[in-house]
């Protein structure tokens, strides 16, 4: 039985497809741009008279969850796979590093897969004399990847593809001099974002590119480029076989899928999280900018009766000046002038804005304190609500640790292929150097993302756990030294703390008694607060790390 395969005549169909995909969707991805960049009134006011106002609802919506979702730096955890070779050791440092200098890239990859439905990394391979910096990783939006949207699953998918522009000078290094018919580039929004156009240069042959498919047809593990502009796109740019392979032989994908939310039934789709509260950040610009224009009107304005006052009279009242006198020929005051009545703003507008807040607030399920709002709960009552509120977080934090997990094996896989034609490099491996060989990455490694569901309510809940327990572990007999170092490693304390401590300390209590000591203190005052390292210069007190520091 014959395989399907990518061919040249249903490439054509793929891309079209795709592309008709996009497109549909394209006025919903624009306005979820807008709103998160704040400029949800461009193009929309063709009134000039009237004053629009702009919340950045949509911003701090998505930067709660971006900071939520990263406290710290990304990390891994690399342990031997079910073959049980290479060196995971090694494998891990190599994964920690590149992990390290790929992290907003990472948060750029969060953002767009919180704006629109999902988004994407892709890794790169880029010029370099040091082999182990020969592999980048960059965020790419949702509409430059081409999916089998038939598949159920991301590993089951026939093909994968990515839609980029490359100048016409970067075309002709990467495949050749190959005749292209280049045009100006055209990015997706163009059609709806003038402003970006007019500012985009125009001219000679520095500024014309062309549109490369690259896709990778994963049932026949080869690699197509294929462009339109190219033969008119009845001829492959390049194609070959994968040119990276895993641990078992399997071809292996550059492209990293980040979804946080899922389409049930078409879960390769994805679903924007700023689609669930849009409705409102639109009622909530619409309400403020009529108040805005309410309150304008709301000036001071005055009807006077025709030829009861003359042009000096008039510019004597206007004029605002105080205690001036007026002189007017008329036997009464009560009908040359009196104010202009105005209408108070109506009680249901507040309500409704209320209401707004309410129904954003319901789909951002975030508790208050999380968006740095005061609160007089109990230290119990906040911890039991940074453990709810974890849940949704926590849940999206997976599916970042899925995609972290997916980046480092796939950077191991394509290090293990560069250093087979290098000679073995030196990396730094606790504290040691160690030589790295394609040997030591060869295997099917078990990884596991650093801190997951780490949020900064949770982190801090777990600092004060510590803390506390502190004592407990210097009665099981933990060394002081150890203890020491583990704090320092908790609460980000520079690495002299550790170079200062005395020689011969290793079991609890046996320095520092009549010394300065360190007490351990819950902090039962404010919710999730790691507790509180007290100094005392007495020779007793609470149990605590004792004679560490003197």
């Amino acid at each position: 039985m014959a395989k399907i395969s990518v061919t040249k005549e249903n490439i054509k169909t793929i891309v079209q497809t795709h592309d008709q995909y996009w497109d549909d969707r394209k006025p919903d991805l624009y306005k979820h741009k807008r709103a998160y960049e704040t400029r949800f009134w461009e193009d929309m006011n063709n009134d000039r008279t009237q004053i629009v106002i702009e919340t950045a609802d949509a911003f701090g919506y998505i930067e709660s969850y971006v900071n939520s979702l990263f406290t710290r730096n990304p990390g891994v955890i690399v342990k031997k796979g079910i073959h049980g070779g290479g060196d995971p050791k090694k494998a891990g440092a190599l994964a920690n590093s590149f992990l390290l200098s790929q992290r907003e890239v990472i948060e750029d990859a969060a953002r767009l897969a919180l704006i629109f439905p999902c988004s994407f990394l892709k890794m790169c391979p880029t010029e370099s004399s040091d082999p182990l910096r020969r592999i980048n990783a960059v965020a790419v939006p949702p509409w430059e990847v081409i999916l089998d949207r038939q598949a159920r699953r991301w590993d089951e998918q026939k093909y994968v593809g990515h839609v980029y522009w490359i100048p016409l000078s970067d075309a002709y290094d990467k495949f050749g001099t190959k005749k292209f018919d280049a045009m100006e580039l055209e990015e997706f929004f163009d059609d709806r974002d003038r402003r970006e156009v007019d500012e985009r240069p125009e001219g000679d042959d520095l500024f014309k590119y062309i549109r490369v498919v690259e896709i990778y047809d994963l049932l026949n593990a080869q690699l197509y480029f294929w462009s339109d502009q190219y033969k008119g796109g009845d001829e492959w740019i390049e194609k070959g076989p994968s040119p990276f392979y895993n641990s078992n032989g399997e071809p292996l994908l550059s492209i990293i899928p980040m979804y946080f939310n899922r389409i049930p039934d078409r879960p390769l789709d994805g679903y924007s999280a700023m689609s669930r509260i849009y409705d409102q950040v639109f009622e909530t610009n619409v309400i403020r900018s009529f108040q805005a224009n309410a309150v304008r009107k709301a000036s001071r304005q005055y009807l006077v009766k025709k030829g009861a006052l003359d042009e000096e009279q008039m510019s004597q009242i206007t004029s605002g000046i105080d205690g001036v006198f007026i002189e007017v020929d008329e036997d009464t005051l009560s009908g040359i002038i009196q104010p202009v009545p105005q209408n108070p703003m109506p009680s249901e507008l507040q309500q409704y804005y209320q209401m707004v807040q309410q129904d954003k607030e319901k789909g951002s399920m975030f508790a208050p304190f999380t968006r740095g709002e005061s609160s007089r709960a109990s230290a119990t009552e906040i911890v039991a609500l940074a453990a709810y509120t974890s849940s949704e977080v926590g849940r999206m934090a997976r599916e970042r640790d899925k995609s972290i997990e997916l980046i480092s094996k796939t950077y191991l896989g394509m290090m293990g292929l560069y250093l087979q034609s290098e000679s073995p490099e030196t990396i730094l491996v606790d504290g040691e150097l160690h030589f790295v060989r394609s040997s030591d990455l060869n295997d099917d490694f078990v990884i596991y993302a650093l801190d997951q569901a780490s949020t900064p309510i949770s982190e801090s809940v777990r600092k004060r756990e510590f803390l506390q327990s502190v004592p407990l572990l210097q009665s099981l007999g933990v060394p002081n030294s150890d203890l020491l170092a583990e704090v320092v490693r908790t609460l980000g304390l520079p690495d002299s703390i550790l170079q200062n401590v005395p020689k011969g300390i290793s079991s609890p209590g046996t320095v520092g008694a009549g010394e300065g000591q360190i007490d351990v203190l819950p902090d039962t005052q404010e919710a999730g607060s790691p507790g509180t390292l007290a100094r005392t210069a007495r020779g007793g007190g609470p149990s605590g790390l004792k004679g560490v520091i003197g």
